[in-house]
């Protein structure tokens, strides 16, 4: 099989979405993204030197893209995407396509972080042996794992107060700084996470057309935010499965502020707003060995795990 490989465009869209639609049809993977989305991601990326497309003939085999951070802190991980489609599995075409995903992250590294240590890494879904087994053969090894969670809005939905002392909020653009300053103080000893840039939190919630400022909420103490519940909704899943999710793209509380059911009492006002705003499910995802007792926190909320991802990770020699 001849396969052609060059850069991806904003015509390759199309292709990209049925690609990458396909493979969870394959693999379960519980991701959907539409070309719309895909117009957005391709928007923030570099993809003449951040991107890599297979060929083979007019259709498209196989595709990456490397996402790089604004501000990394110790070492700059640098995250590998990449696909090949279900039909043109077990060709050898994931060999030739991470090999080529890690040079044009060395590149982009190189010319943002010099100074800076470089890991690469990927996300592989638990089920998902034949792609474990092609990271790990490259020198990838899992680092870290994250359950993905699912609760129906239904009847049964646990109520949870919010603590004496709080109010909570609807998000609003004039906070939408406030927000960034105490979500990157709350993330701060989380593993992996990294400050984000003004840049980087407008591009996922702020300017994205899939954030849900509606189903978003913040935590007040004494008129300050203190804690958050940031929403998305990705209409390309309902439009798939029949089902309308709202996905909690970030919980976070200060933690001078943990242990007081703040963060509890915030996830139960916004599923209950989402509730009664038409949604029939809400979805998230979170580090297994988080230190705050986040997974407990979805747990009692009727959250049940769905799926597992494990984050690869590898060093590379610049």
């Amino acid at each position: 099989m001849e396969l052609v490989w060059r850069s991806l465009t904003t015509a390759d869209i199309p292709a990209v979405a049925a690609l990458y639609n396909a493979v969870e049809a394959a693999d379960d993977t519980g991701e959907l993204l539409s070309e719309e989305d895909f117009v957005e991601l391709f928007g923030e990326a570099d993809l003449p030197r951040g991107s890599v497309a297979a060929f083979a003939g007019d259709e498209l085999a196989a595709y990456g893209v490397v996402v790089v951070r604004d501000k990394p802190v110790g070492a700059h991980r640098v995250r590998l995407d990449g696909f090949v489609h279900p039909s043109f599995r077990r060709r050898g075409v994931g060999l030739q396509l991470l090999p080529r995903m890690v040079e044009l992250a060395r590149g982009l590294h190189v010319d943002k972080h010099p100074d800076l240590p470089l890991v690469v890494n990927t996300m592989v879904e638990s089920r998902c042996a034949g792609h474990a087994a092609l990271v790990q053969r490259w020198g990838f090894r899992a680092e870290r794992h994250f359950h993905e969670l699912e609760v129906a809005l239904g009847e049964s939905l646990a109520r949870v107060p919010v603590p004496a002392g709080y109010e909570v909020v609807p998000f609003s653009a004039a906070r939408d700084a406030e927000v960034r300053v105490v979500s990157n103080t709350a993330f701060a000893r989380h593993w992996g996470s990294v400050e984000r840039s003004p840049e980087e939190w407008a591009a996922s919630f702020t300017n994205s057309k899939r954030f849900v400022p509606e189903c978003s909420f913040l935590a007040l103490h004494e008129g300050v935010v203190v804690g958050f519940v940031l929403a998305r909704h990705y209409p390309v899943v309902e439009e798939m499965t029949g089902v309308r999710e709202l996905w909690i793209g970030d919980v976070g509380t200060l933690e001078e502020h943990r242990g007081r059911g703040v963060a509890s009492g915030l996830l139960s006002w916004t599923l209950a707003q989402a509730k009664t705003q038409g949604y029939a499910r809400a979805g998230l995802s979170v580090d297994t060995a988080n230190p705050t007792g986040a997974l407990g926190v979805y747990e009692r909320a009727g959250f049940g795990v769905v799926r597992t991802w494990a984050d690869h990770g590898m060093p590379v020699e610049l």
